[in-house]
């Protein structure tokens, strides 16, 4: 059954409504429905834990493959430095004279020596560093000076981490040490900036910090400690002579370009034979990026990212554009950054505007391809606004009224973060289920604050009850118009506690029919003056029984026991209380509770019917008030509720019969007489 179950619901053709339609058709009764349920419910369960086992068994094999991987990229490095040694052999052998002539040029050799020594020593220092294949895809770069330092906090100059800092001809990397290291690995690639836009600031010496100096690049700012005096003047020095050096480079370079573009007689086809010279403005790019930034002019800063990736399309056989996507990709990585630091929540974050004020973020980041974490921040910062807005909602001893406050200000949020979320993210068909999964978890922790104040212990079921039950009901069922359903989720998620409240009150209830019931005198009851029989009259008609008056003699005399007059407020309370929380689930255990009670009370009747010490005239008026008017109103407004009749209140229809014959036997009577009192 199960089998086939599965196999239905996972087939291709398989319709829902049809499927539906089907069930409704074929199951008669609810314990149908409800088997067919739990049937479902069953296959979903097996179905998730296979889901579950499958994705560990992947994750295991993705751990064993990183590993692989790991050892690869090691292995790569070696085999790269050993081609890089090779073909400084094969140039050496090459450029030997035959003669014996000394190279015409020896500063120049000199320095290709140099980079030719740092490129090697470069290619040998990155097989110890983890995620740092793409600094080699630069042919230029090459190694200048390397060494560990020590990251220290910029407020109390606490140690943060160790550093390896490997300073190239044209950025500067750090590389984190990795507590457990496995083959040649020793670190793993930590940050990577530019030397363009970086500034090396001294820090003056102080017993509390000794040999340390900052690094500066927008929007960071990091202090590191060298070892010793030496080495920070090391550091110092070499990073400006590399920024000087590097700079200068780059403006001799851009000052050819300028001039090749000037000149009328250059060789256009030699030109396009080769590949095309970066323009100006793209190796103006990361200035610009720069300043955008800084000057949070984030909407023009995403157009130039996306201008440059454009011409990186379409030129992508162009070796010149690697170093510049390089530093592209950088600035795009810092824009993301601080777009996401505008979603993330600080203590001092002002949440006015609601949802409203992670638009602009929201929308730049999935501009710039990055939308599952503009999904993530984005109910992060909708999670800050709703335990904010709660927090500000203040115990004032009344219960009804702080929870309906607080069912206002739940739900309103989750609308408003579903409208933002629908807006910003209505092509993103993959974060939908995100904002589905965080409105379940935010119901599951509001009901935790719900049933703390709502369901005390020892507190049976009342008007409050009832009425905050009804309030989160009605408010969850708000939600649809976001096109999210969550009723079904609230009344599980209540059903235990729903469940217990009902059972203690009926407990409580059948408690007092048995007090009163001892204390019983089977008198009618005196209210001295008309004033009183028209104020108890009135009082019944609040409740819904408007023929009272039927049951008054001599002006100021009802016919009516105390004890039945009790037991019918108290019934239609608690015939009212159980229909504002009645629910699918708890349908059955409502029926037993209303019958259970009722026949309490006429099991205290028939007892009292076999005692001769009391009137059966005066217990039979009250009989038929019990059986003809309270039960029938019940009835009636069960119905009027529910549209369906009570399967419990149906069971006592027989009992006015049965009972009246009772009357009659113990009357020496055998002829049944219906009740002029009777309730139409």
């Amino acid at each position: 059954m199960a089998v086939a179950l599965a196999n239905r619901l996972s087939s291709l053709t398989f319709n829902p409504h049809e499927y539906v339609k089907e069930l409704n058709e074929v199951c008669e009764e609810v314990e149908d429905l409800l088997s067919a349920r739990q049937r479902i419910v069953n296959v979903a369960e097996e179905t998730n834990g296979q889901l579950k086992k499958n994705v560990y068994k992947n994750y295991t094999q993705f751990i064993e493959t990183a590993k692989e991987i790991s050892y690869l990229e090691s292995e790569m490095y070696q085999l790269s430095h050993m081609l890089t040694e090779h073909q400084s052999v094969l140039n050496s052998l090459r450029e030997i004279s035959i003669t014996g002539d000394k190279v015409s040029d020896a500063t120049e050799r000199n320095s290709e020596i140099k980079e030719d020594d740092g490129r090697k020593n470069l290619s040998t220092l990155l097989e110890k560093i983890e995620g740092c294949v793409s600094i080699l895809e630069v042919q230029d770069r090459y190694l200048i000076h390397s060494g560990d330092i020590m990251e220290l906090n910029t407020s109390d100059y606490t140690p943060i981490q160790r550093i390896h800092a490997i300073l190239l001809n044209d950025v500067l990397v750090l590389a984190s040490w990795l507590p457990t290291r496995r083959g040649p690995v020793q670190y793993k690639f930590h940050a990577m900036y530019e030397l363009d836009n970086l500034a090396v600031v001294n820090v003056k010496e102080d017993p509390s910090l000794k040999n340390a100096f900052k690094v500066l690049m927008f929007p960071d700012t990091r202090l590191f400690q060298c070892d010793t005096a030496q080495m920070k003047k090391e550091w110092l020095a070499l990073i400006e002579q590399t920024k000087k050096k590097k700079s200068s480079s780059e403006n001799l370079k851009l000052d050819n370009i300028r001039s090749n573009s000037l000149n009328p007689f250059d060789d256009r086809e030699d030109l396009e034979e080769t590949d095309p010279e970066l323009p100006e403005w793209l190796l103006e790019l990361p200035e610009d990026l720069d300043v955008c930034i800084a000057q949070r002019d984030f909407e023009e800063a995403v157009k130039l990212v996306k201008k440059a990736y454009g011409h990186f399309a379409a030129f992508p056989k162009n070796v010149s554009l690697k170093e510049m996507r390089i530093r592209i990709d950088q600035r795009k990585k810092n824009l993301v950054d601080i777009l996401m630091k505008e979603l993330h929540v600080s203590p001092d974050c002002s949440f006015q505007g609601g949802p409203r004020t992670a638009r602009r973020a929201v929308s730049l980041l999935i501009s710039l391809g990055k939308s599952s974490q503009a999904c993530d921040l984005f109910l992060k910062h909708c999670t800050a606004i709703l335990k904010h807005s709660m927090k500000q909602q203040k115990m004032d001893g009344a219960t009804a009224p702080y929870i309906r406050r607080l069912c206002v200000i739940f739900f309103n949020n989750i609308i408003e973060a579903g409208k933002e979320f629908s807006g910003a993210f209505s092509n993103k068909n993959s974060c939908a289920s995100a904002f589905v999964i965080w409105s379940v978890i935010q119901l599951q922790q509001f009901v935790q604050t719900f049933t703390r104040h709502v369901f005390t212990p020892q507190v049976a079921l009342s008007a409050v009850s009832a009425e905050c039950i009804s309030l989160i009901r009605s408010h969850c069922e708000q939600l649809t118009e976001i096109g999210v359903d969550l009723s079904s989720l609230l009344d599980n998620l209540l059903q235990s506690d729903i469940e217990r409240i009902i059972k203690e009150s009926k407990d409580k209830l059948l408690e007092a029919i048995n007090v009163r019931a001892v204390e019983d005198k089977w008198r009618k009851q005196n209210h001295q003056n008309k004033a009183g029989v028209m104020k108890f009259v009135d009082d019944m008609a609040d409740l819904g029984i408007t023929n009272v008056h039927n049951y008054v003699e001599n002006e100021c005399f009802v016919t009516l026991t105390t004890n039945t007059t009790a037991f019918s407020k108290a019934y239609l309370n608690f015939v009212d209380n159980l229909l504002k929380i009645h629910a699918p689930s708890v349908c059955n255990l409502i029926s037993e509770a209303l019958y259970v009670t009722f026949r309490a009370q006429l099991q205290h009747i028939e007892n009292s019917i076999r005692d001769s010490r009391y009137s059966n005239d005066i217990i039979q008026v009250n009989m038929e008030f019990l059986l003809s008017t309270l039960l029938n109103f019940s009835k009636a407004q069960y119905k009027e509720k529910l549209n369906k009749d009570c399967p419990g209140l149906a069971k006592l229809q027989h009992e006015l019969p049965r009972l009246l014959n009772l009357i009659n036997s113990a009357n020496g009577k055998h002829v049944v007489k219906q009740s002029r009192h009777a309730y139409v």
